[in-house]
C-alpha cells in the first residue's frame, strides 16, 4: 500500500462523516429493533434511520477503502516494526473490518431476514469500543506525546 505524508481532503471528510454516522447508527439501534418487531407483528415497515445510517456507512467505507488503496495513507508515528506501530496498523485493520462487517450483518438481518441480530449487535458494540480506543490513542498522541498526530486528520496535505 502506498504511503503519503498526510491525508487528502476526501480522506479527512470521509473519516469524520463515517465517525458521525457510526455514532448515529449505534445510538439509533434500538429503533431498528422496534421497527423489526412491529413489522413481524404485521405493522408497516417505514423509513428506519438506523438502516439508512448503516447503508450510508457501508457505501462510504467502500469509497474510503478505494481512496486509501489509490492514494495511500501516512505511516504511523514511531519506529517501523515497533509494537506501537504494529498495534496501530492492526487496530486500523480491525476498524475497517468492523466498518464493513457490521453494516453487512445489519443488512442481512433487515433485508434477508437472517437470524444474526445478536451477532450484529455484539459486533457493533465491539466497533464502538475499538473506535473509542482509537480516539483515546489519537488524543494521547496529540496531548501527551505531542507529535501532532491529530493535525493529520484535520488539515489536508
Amino acid at each position: 500500500m502506498k504511503t503519503t505524508q498526510g491525508y487528502s481532503g476526501i480522506q479527512i471528510a470521509l473519516h469524520w462523516l463515517i465517525a458521525v454516522l457510526i455514532l448515529a447508527a449505534w445510538l439509533s439501534g434500538e429503533g431498528a429493533e422496534e421497527a423489526m418487531e412491529a413489522a413481524e407483528n404485521g405493522g408497516v415497515l417505514g423509513f428506519v434511520p438506523h438502516v439508512a445510517f448503516g447503508l450510508a456507512i457501508l457505501l462510504l467505507v467502500v469509497v474510503r477503502i478505494l481512496v486509501r488503496l489509490s492514494r495511500g495513507a501516512p505511516t504511523a508515528p514511531g519506529t517501523p516494526g515497533s509494537l506501537s506501530v504494529m498495534a496501530a496498523d492492526w487496530g486500523h485493520r480491525l476498524i475497517y473490518l468492523l466498518m464493513v462487517a457490521v453494516p453487512l450483518g445489519g443488512a442481512s438481518v433487515f433485508f434477508l431476514g437472517l437470524e444474526v441480530g445478536e451477532i450484529h449487535s455484539l459486533a457493533a458494540n465491539i466497533l464502538m469500543l475499538v473506535v473509542l480506543g482509537h480516539a483515546l490513542m489519537a488524543l494521547y498522541h496529540q496531548y501527551v506525546l505531542k507529535d501532532g498526530l491529530l493535525r493529520r486528520m484535520m488539515r489536508a496535505e
